[in-house]
């Protein structure tokens, strides 16, 4: 397994896709949920957020392994399989239509007249 991870974490994209992040978040509450349980702690006591401030430095010590599994769900999962192609495509969707945008011809600026300039000035009706 430990080579799958591996192999995983280094095929990540720099920004990896909501599904994947999604499914890391949410193994990393329940991780922290499940160690304050077997050290016999009740959660009750807990504010979410203080849940997810814990989580937060669970995900950042073990993000290699929570992707991993992450990616792991969504091939093994149809219905994640299919949300994170669905993602994918609209991703590449707005990367093609930004780029396009971006190699588009440019309109000239438009040429406004000098401030000094007047309509009488220009030959307009007076």
């Amino acid at each position: 397994m430990d080579e799958a991870m591996d192999e995983a974490t280094r095929t990540l994209p720099p920004r990896p896709s909501i599904v994947i992040a999604t499914l890391a978040r949410q193994a990393a509450i329940k991780a922290v949920k499940l160690s304050l349980q077997a050290q016999g702690i009740k959660l009750y006591p807990f504010a979410q957020r203080d849940i997810v401030v814990m989580a937060n430095e669970y995900a950042a010590a073990n993000r290699a392994k929570l992707l991993a599994e992450a990616i792991e769900r969504v091939q093994c999962w149809p219905e994640l399989r299919e949300l994170y192609d669905r993602e994918q495509r609209q991703r590449q969707r707005l990367l093609e239509r930004n780029s396009k945008d971006l190699h588009s011809a440019r309109r000239p600026a438009t040429q406004g007249l000098p401030l000094c300039i007047s309509h009488v000035q220009n030959g307009g009706p007076q």
